[in-house]
């Protein structure tokens, strides 16, 4: 048997090296919800120190085999004006995205019903919504976070991303007081998400394998050519 020439390793490891496609990376973004008036004095319309003040912070990455994305809600610790000394609770998370399924892995529980519709849900400035994340009751109070998966085809981090830029999602803040908790909007004030930011792209198991038989064939004719 002839050994393996140093030419036809280089080219199959080139050639391993290759195949990872930009699909094989997990993508990771975040997304934050930002006060977008004075939460402090509102009287004073040149006092701005909790203006763009960060209420919520969502994190959308790719499931390991795709397919899906993982949201991890997280309500901060803030100075919104909230009805009671509860605090305010997040009431629901807005989305527009490919159909799917929706589960909870940990955090607040969901509202039975809470998920995709085929009919969208119209909400503030016109923003017509198809997942409505709708957690139940005041458990999700500040400092606190839940943990979500959407699963089907066509669900990916870079996917709800994309969408995001034009369709922003939206957060539905509950027990709101003072000036902006109206009893005719339920004390719930509604928060448009700032511009999704990309984290990193992390290669899943599967591709940290080829990459590793590419650079293994590498080394190895290296060795040969220097032998």
């Amino acid at each position: 048997m002839k050994p393996i020439g140093r030419q036809t390793l280089v080219a199959a490891a080139l050639a391993v090296l290759g195949s990872v496609s930009s699909s094989a990376w997990a993508d990771s973004y975040t997304i934050e919800f930002k006060t977008f008036f004075n939460t402090a004095t509102v009287d004073n319309a040149f006092d701005t120190k909790t203006l763009n003040f960060s209420v919520a912070k969502l994190t959308i990455s790719d499931l390991v085999g795709g397919n899906g994305v993982q949201l991890t809600l997280q309500q901060n610790n803030h100075t919104f004006a909230a009805l009671s000394t509860e605090g305010n609770v997040v009431d629901a998370l807005w989305i527009k995205a490919p159909a799917g399924t929706l589960a909870s892995l940990s955090g607040a529980a969901l509202v039975e019903g809470a998920g995709y519709s085929a009919t969208p849900f119209i909400k503030d400035v016109g923003y017509a919504y198809n997942w409505n994340i709708d957690f139940a009751g005041t458990s999700f109070v500040e400092g606190q976070s839940a943990v979500l998966t959407l699963s089907g085809a066509g669900l990916s981090a870079a996917t709800l991303a994309t969408i995001a830029q034009q369709t922003p999602i939206m957060l539905s803040l509950g027990n709101v007081g003072g000036t902006y908790g109206l009893p005719s909007m339920g004390n719930t004030v509604h928060f448009v998400s700032a511009a999704p930011v990309l984290v990193t792209a992390v290669p899943e198991p599967a591709t940290y394998a080829l990459m590793g038989l590419g650079l293994v064939g590498l080394v190895c004719a290296r060795r040969r050519h220097a032998a």
